[in-house]
């Protein structure tokens, strides 16, 4: 089951990455490692779900965004890997 905090009007979600969403400035992010990565999908929950009516509802919803910030995570950790391997230009001297 996913953990889900409510602190004040944000929501955290998930445990590792984490998922970061104000529910009042739609300033989401995900919690890493080393950074915090902007997730830029507006998180639109309506107050009878954020008092725990329709329960599956906010399940589905709350795990779909989850999946989604998890390979949001995935994708930059392996495009950070990649840049610094494919950086590794070497300078060649030539003779003229």
């Amino acid at each position: 089951m996913l953990n889900v905090i409510m602190q004040k009007d944000k929501l955290y979600i998930g445990d590792f990455p984490v998922l970061v969403v104000d529910l009042k400035t739609q300033k989401n992010y995900i919690h890493c490692e080393k950074e915090d990565i902007p997730f830029k999908k507006e998180i639109c929950l309506s107050p009878d779900l954020l008092q725990g009516k329709r329960q599956k509802v906010l399940n589905t919803a709350l795990n779909y965004y989850y999946q989604t910030a998890c390979e949001i995570a995935e994708e930059t950790r392996f495009a950070r890997e990649y840049g610094k391997r494919a950086n590794r230009t070497k300078v060649v001297k030539t003779e003229k």
